[in-house]
Order: structure tokens, then C-alpha cells, then sequence
């Protein structure tokens, strides 16, 4: 165990996953513990957080979550822990904080429980003494006769084994002998990693199922970190004769069907990633749509339309109304995300064309949607400003559409219902719409004054 512990070991910390748009298998790294002894890097594992962010697509440049994080080693490139990403909010942040003081303050909780866990640990074995020896590894094997200065002259983990069997200790040396080889077991195993970091299907390959069975209903833990037990008793403890036989089997039953919701609820995260991702592609058709109409309406006589024209427009409109049909359907399946308002270039939509004279906006009534944007428009006085979030088509979302002269579209905080809508009502009524990403209303005006109004 020491020598393992000393090894120098190079992590590097990765979120991978496949694009929703193109399917191309993406990683990212997001941390980097560096060339350092394992025990090291156990112990900064311990202070270090990975918060989950979207990755980038190399192939598309489409941000997308993230579906597994994987610990590598980069020396040998073997993955040295993998897990999928859950995005069901089952841990809350209050949760998460508690856990980690209570993780933090591991040693001293253990300290306070020690003798109690030694001595039940130990009554364990003893009624069990054949299988519990038949479960150590050969270092241990070793480490519990060191305890008892012994020493032994087998040549093989059998006769090794053999040999202690044999021996007719007395229940105090076999007491000596268990503490002695479970010591690094339990002080560099379990204590120094935590609950919060075992894998306990692996422990049973690596430690016997009796050891982990015992430590998973036994090792003291405090209040927050009882629902990691509950989690690693339906995994570890699926067999029972005992009078808790059925509150075991129950156990293991609804952590099977937990497990199983959460992988459906993964499939349908990112199933609604794929979804977004077309919605996308289909609002980019429309726009380039909405651009060749309005290029269209530019070089033609409004009264002397041409009878094609009158027909493509109406087709237009049909395919918006259907797209804002269509899109509400998948919309049920999403989960309100929680918005994130950052201060980025604004992109109009006819930026392009902007010349460097100025408008006068005296007089304008200006419609903004998406946000929450009411507090800033008091402060405007140079013209008129409306505002409405853009989640609902209620009737001051109408009033709004009817009032304005011109219409600014937050694109990262509105619907596509609303934003549909919006357009739709500024082809059918000649109004001038931009797109932006920006939030600040002074450099949206500021943009509008600059970009001519077209009908």
C-alpha cells in the first residue's frame, strides 16, 4: 500500500461527450493535478471542484453539456475513474456544502468513533474467521503476522493462508492480527479518501465482499453522508438471510430503479440538446427566409405587388404559424433553465449595412422583448421604450407588437413562440426588427440609430 501510495501518477480531468448537431465525440480538459505522488493528488482531489459547463464541438462550434467526467492518466493513458454526468438535481447545493464540511472534518468524526467501528469490525471477523482470511491480500497477510512478530516460510497466497488458519491463535491475537492487517485498509483507504470517493463495486473486487459489506453499514458517518450509504447498501448489500433480509432486498430494488431513472433522465437532457440544436438550424432557414422576403418587398411597388409575391408571403406566414405549432410540442419536454445574463457585442441583424449617419429617435416608440428590461427603460428619454419578457403571448405582449414602431429582439431570453410572433407581425405591418445579444438598452439604441429603417 505505501509503495502505491508514493507512486507518481499524472491525472488530467476531462468532460467528453457527443455533439448534439453532428454527432462528433468531443473532450475537454478542465483540470490538470500534474506529475505528483498518488497520495498527493488524493489529498488535493479532496479541495479541488469541477463545476459542470458546456463544452465546445470541434468540428461545429456548438456548445453542448457534457456527458461523462473521466480522471486519465496521461502516462498511460488508462482512465483512472470514469462516471456519467447526472442532470436530474438530485444533490442541491445546500446538500453538496454540507457533505463536503462533513467531508472535511472526516478524521475528527472517525477519531470520535474509532474504538466502537474497531471492536465491531473485529467481533465481524472473528464470527467469520475462515472467509475473513480468505479475503485479505498477501501484504496483509504478511502486515497481520508482522503485528504479532511472526513470520512465516509459505511459499504461495494459499499456504499462506494455510498457515495462519493453522496456527490456533488466541482470540486476543487474532484481534492483533486483524487490526494489524486492516490498518492501512482502513486509514489509507477508507479514512483518507472518504465516502464521498468510494467505489464500492470495486472495493468487493479488490477488498472481499465481507470487508466492504461490513464497512458500507458500519463506518461512521455523519448526517449528510447517510444517503451515500443508502446508495452503496442497494449496490453492495443485495443478499441477506437475516431478519433485514427484506429491507436489503428493498433497498437494492429502489436503487436499481433510481439508477434507472437517471439514465433515462440523461437520454432525455441531451435528446432535448438534439432538439434545440435543430430548432436552430430551422430558425437560421427562417431568418434567411425572412431575408430574401424583405429583399424582395425593397426592390416592388407595394401596390403593384406582384400576384407571386402576395403568394410566397402568405406561404411564409403558413410555415411560421406551423413552426410555432411545431415548436411547442418538444417544449414540454424541456426543464426551465435558469438564466444567465451576460453583457456580449451586439450582433444586429442588418448590422452589415449600417452607414455612419445617425437617426433621430424623438418621437419613437421603441418595443424591446426578452428580459427583464422595465427598470433601465424609465431611465430613457429620447424616446418611447416597451418592454415585455417574451416568455407568454398575453395581451401586453400584443399591445406591444401593436404600439411599437420598431422591435428589438434579446435573443438569448425570449421564446421562439414570441420571437415567431414578433416577426411575423413586422413583415405583415413594415416594421423595422433587429436581433441582438446585448443587454444594455443605451448601446441598443445607440445600434438602432445607426442602421436605416427599411419597409
Amino acid at each position: 500500500m505505501q509503495k502505491m501510495m508514493n507512486k507518481m501518477i499524472h491525472i488530467k480531468v476531462l468532460f467528453k461527450g457527443h455533439c448534439p448537431r453532428c454527432k462528433r465525440y468531443n473532450e475537454e480538459v478542465i483540470y490538470d493535478y500534474g506529475l505528483k505522488p498518488y497520495w498527493v493528488v488524493e489529498k488535493e482531489m479532496d479541495s479541488v471542484k469541477h463545476y459542470i459547463h458546456d463544452i465546445s464541438c470541434k468540428r461545429c462550434a456548438t456548445a453542448f453539456s457534457p456527458e461523462s467526467l473521466v480522471y486519465r492518466e496521461s502516462v498511460t493513458g488508462s482512465v483512472y475513474y470514469e462516471r456519467p454526468i447526472d442532470y436530474d438535481g438530485q444533490t442541491n447545493p445546500e446538500t453538496l456544502d454540507l457533505q463536503m464540511k462533513e467531508h472535511e472534518n472526516r478524521f475528527e468524526y472517525f477519531r470520535q468513533h474509532e474504538t466502537e467501528f474497531w471492536d465491531g469490525f473485529t467481533a465481524h471477523a472473528l464470527q467469520n474467521w475462515r472467509d475473513s482470511i480468505n479475503e485479505l491480500r498477501p501484504e496483509e497477510l504478511l502486515a497481520g503476522l508482522a503485528g504479532l512478530d511472526m513470520t512465516t516460510n509459505a511459499r504461495t497466497v494459499n499456504q499462506l493462508r494455510r498457515d495462519i488458519l493453522n496456527r490456533g491463535m488466541s482470540i486476543d491475537q487474532k484481534i492483533k492480527f486483524w487490526y494489524a492487517a486492516n490498518h492501512d485498509y482502513v486509514y489509507d483507504q477508507l479514512l483518507e479518501i472518504g465516502p464521498m470517493g468510494w467505489y464500492v463495486e470495486g472495493d468487493v473486487k479488490q477488498f472481499g465482499q465481507l470487508r466492504t459489506r461490513y464497512v458500507v453499514l458500519n463506518y461512521p458517518m455523519e448526517e449528510a453522508h447517510e444517503r451515500l450509504r443508502t446508495d452503496m447498501i442497494g449496490k453492495v448489500v443485495r443478499k441477506d438471510r437475516g431478519d433485514n433480509a427484506f429491507l436489503f432486498k428493498r433497498i437494492a430494488q429502489l436503487s436499481d430503479e433510481l439508477y434507472r431513472l437517471s439514465g433515462n433522465l440523461r437520454d432525455k437532457h441531451h435528446h432535448i440538446q438534439e432538439m434545440r440544436a435543430e430548432i436552430e438550424d430551422k430558425n437560421k432557414k427562417i431568418h434567411e427566409l425572412y431575408q430574401a422576403l424583405k429583399n424582395e418587398r425593397g426592390n416592388k411597388n407595394i401596390i403593384s405587388r406582384d400576384p407571386d409575391d402576395i403568394r410566397k408571403i402568405q406561404d411564409l406566414k403558413s410555415l411560421i404559424n406551423e413552426l410555432i405549432l411545431a415548436q411547442d410540442k418538444p417544449k414540454k419536454e424541456e426543464r426551465q433553465e435558469e438564466v444567465v445574463i451576460e453583457e456580449v457585442p451586439i450582433d444586429f441583424e442588418r448590422s452589415d449595412s449600417a452607414t455612419g449617419e445617425r437617426r433621430n429617435l424623438e418621437g419613437k416608440t421603441i418595443g424591446i422583448i426578452g428580459g427583464q428590461r422595465a427598470k433601465q427603460a424609465k431611465e430613457i428619454t429620447e424616446c418611447r421604450i416597451l418592454t415585455h419578457t417574451g416568455y407568454t403571448q398575453d395581451p401586453e405582449f400584443e399591445s406591444l407588437l401593436k404600439e411599437s414602431d420598431e422591435l428589438v429582439i434579446l435573443t438569448q431570453f425570449v421564446s421562439h413562440a414570441a420571437m415567431w410572433t414578433a416577426k411575423a407581425h413586422a413583415i405583415d405591418q413594415n416594421k423595422s426588427i433587429h436581433y441582438t445579444k446585448a443587454i444594455n438598452l443605451y448601446r441598443i439604441l445607440d445600434d438602432i440609430k445607426k442602421t436605416p429603417v427599411t419597409h
